[in-house]
């Protein structure tokens, strides 16, 4: 009994890693990719059988895990990484719908981890990798689910964080491959992903600031010179005497005029 026990444990293992290691073909040509525009579907609420309440859930996390560690081709591990990122966004959709939102934030725990491994991932990567695009457009895509909950779920707080790690994960990719996804909505409501390449300005700029999107460079300085004159507003309000009564006005005067007057 114990002997099928564990044909069926090692079984059960084996249709795991099959089932969570498929990942689609890379995109491989940007020139293809530049200016088309590619229809993404929405990342749908999980409906599987092992979902984030599952007694197995910590299994299949586990299994996807080493997946990814058995996947040598460098590209191929980036995709996964962001196709199980994609899977925790849809299971925190479910706990969210449940009213679950303790494991909502768990998940968007692992969902964060997953991101932060990802970020890692391309660091042997040089510049111009297009075999990346297509992991990159799927983090555009997280990056519109994350921001729609944001406004549906704003007492979430693990979707602030998770949105902020999509935000650089996301100009990490841009380094990467020199090119960006624009989103906006086309026709019955579906979600649009338009690739554009980078301009040499916004590549130096994106190697140089890991930390500022490119697409803020313009609004970040304006808001710098604003913070600059408001400083100068304040240090000019500390120079300018403060209103007394009106014999205290009458000394200022008096000890102010030029001797001889």
């Amino acid at each position: 009994m114990r002997t099928k026990l564990i044909i069926l444990a090692g079984l059960f293992l084996i249709a795991l890693c099959c089932g969570f290691g498929t990942a689609a073909e890379p995109v491989n040509n940007a020139t293809n990719l530049q200016g088309m525009d590619l229809v993404s579907d929405d990342i749908r609420p999980f409906d599987g059988p092992i979902g984030a309440d599952s007694p197995l859930y910590g299994l299949k996390v586990a299994m996807e895990d080493l997946d990814e560690t058995f996947t040598f081709n460098g590209t191929q591990r980036v995709e996964k990484q962001v196709d199980h990122a994609r899977l925790r966004l849809a299971e925190m959709r479910r706990e969210l719908e449940l009213n679950r939102t303790d494991s909502a934030e768990r998940v968007l725990e692992l969902y964060g981890q997953k991101l932060n491994l990802t970020e890692r991932s391309l660091i042997p990567f040089g510049s111009n990798e297009t075999g990346l695009l297509r992991a990159q457009e799927m983090i555009t895509l997280h990056q519109t689910v994350l921001a729609n909950l944001l406004v549906s779920h704003p007492d979430t707080s693990g979707l602030f964080r998770a949105y902020n790690n999509s935000l650089s994960l996301g100009r990490r990719f841009e380094q990467k491959t020199a090119m960006k996804f624009t989103v906006f909505k086309g026709k019955d409501n579906k979600t649009i992903l338009r690739a554009e390449r980078l301009g040499l300005r916004e590549q130096i700029h994106a190697g140089e600031n890991t930390g500022t999107p490119v697409e803020t460079i313009g609004p970040e300085r304006n808001g710098d010179r604003e913070r600059i004159n408001n400083q100068k507003d304040m240090m000019n309000a500390t120079l300018i005497p403060k209103p007394g009564n009106k014999e205290e006005q009458e000394k200022r005067d008096v000890s102010e005029k030029p001797r001889g007057q």
